[in-house]
């Protein structure tokens, strides 16, 4: 039995989905009902409905796994209490691997996301437990977030679009786990970094736009719109009243959409006041530093393929999308 919680995120369903295909039984750890019939459908074969918080929850869906892929939500903060209780949970069980998704650069001490994978990733490490670490980078999936906005022509985000990215496709972080988690002897002890190309958002907007097949334009929301979502108008003014005049107004029913649900973009608006500050945080930093990319000879290892760049992943998403891509 293989558990993974976070199961019906943007790494934990492919790697659902994933498994079953391959015979292996898991057991989907998920926060409500909605997100369990999306692991069952994915081919869990056990599902546990909690709170990664709640004392005992956790423990319980530990006992007779004999392996665990651990992702905390995002807008959890505090990881180190769960993690300590995973370590206690795994270590009176019969795993064989602890496989454990951080996030590339967990040294960056000005983020509060990062920091809290630094100290699980320590915690791990002394627990001599049979560790392996997953260092990702930033998704490219995250600028689907203003999918309507993008559809309109502009590719907003909360810092400059001048920044390089290290970027890496959330399907390639999924099949990387599998494998690790389908190989287990040959990946304890170790840590990859998941890094698939860099670039920054005008280099993403022309991919964008000969995907699409109309002009898109990277523009710079503040870093703290998402809890001032009125200061994100000044910088979408120009850029609304540019698509209207190249569409002919035909951009309009996606602005409008893009601009509705912009300012809850990942249902960030219900997420707790203390990673929603850490967000903006996070963006801030990003707007003068960027992200670079960690060693980027992991990932083509743990795939046995090039990763998916870029432009495949626009094109990719199109077609998903019902867009024709030429």
């Amino acid at each position: 039995m293989i558990l993974i919680t976070s199961a019906a995120g943007g790494v934990g369903l492919p790697l659902v989905r994933g498994l079953a295909l391959r015979g292996k039984q898991v057991r989907a750890f998920v926060k409500d009902q909605r997100q369990a019939q999306l692991a069952r459908e994915a081919g869990a074969a056990e599902v546990v409905i909690g709170d990664l918080r709640a004392a005992g929850t956790l423990e319980a869906a530990v006992v007779g796994a004999e392996q665990v892929y651990h992702a905390a939500p995002t807008q959890l903060i505090d990881e180190v209490p769960i993690a300590r209780r995973l370590v206690d949970a795994v270590g009176k069980g019969e795993v064989k691997q602890l496989l454990f998704h951080s996030v590339i650069h967990p040294h960056i001490s000005e983020l509060t996301h990062h920091h809290q994978k630094l100290l699980v990733e320590q915690l791990l490490h002394a627990s001599r437990l049979p560790v392996t670490v997953l260092r990702p980078s930033h998704y490219m999936q995250n600028y689907l977030e203003f999918w309507e906005l993008l559809r309109a022509g502009i590719l907003a985000y909360p810092f400059s679009p001048d920044i390089r990215m290290g970027v890496v496709d959330v399907d390639d972080v999924a099949e990387a786990a599998l494998n690790i988690l389908l190989t287990a002897d040959a990946h304890l002890g170790r840590t990859y970094d998941l890094s698939g190309e860099v670039l920054n958002r005008h280099d993403m907007a022309r991919i964008w736009s000969q995907t699409l097949g109309h002009p898109v334009t990277a523009i710079r929301l503040p870093p703290d719109a998402v809890m001032s979502p009125l200061s994100a108008l000044g910088a979408l003014g120009l850029p609304i009243v540019h698509s209207l005049m190249q569409s002919r107004l035909r951009s309009a029913s996606h602005l409008a959409r893009g601009l509705l649900q912009a300012p809850n973009a990942r249902g960030i608006q219900r997420w707790p006041a203390d990673a929603r500050e850490a967000y903006v945080r996070m963006m801030a930093y990003y707007d003068v530093h960027g992200l670079p990319p960690g060693d980027m000879t992991h990932l083509p290892k743990l795939l046995g393929r090039a990763p998916t760049s870029y432009a495949q992943f626009a094109r990719r998403e199109a077609s998903r999308r019902g867009i024709h891509v030429p």
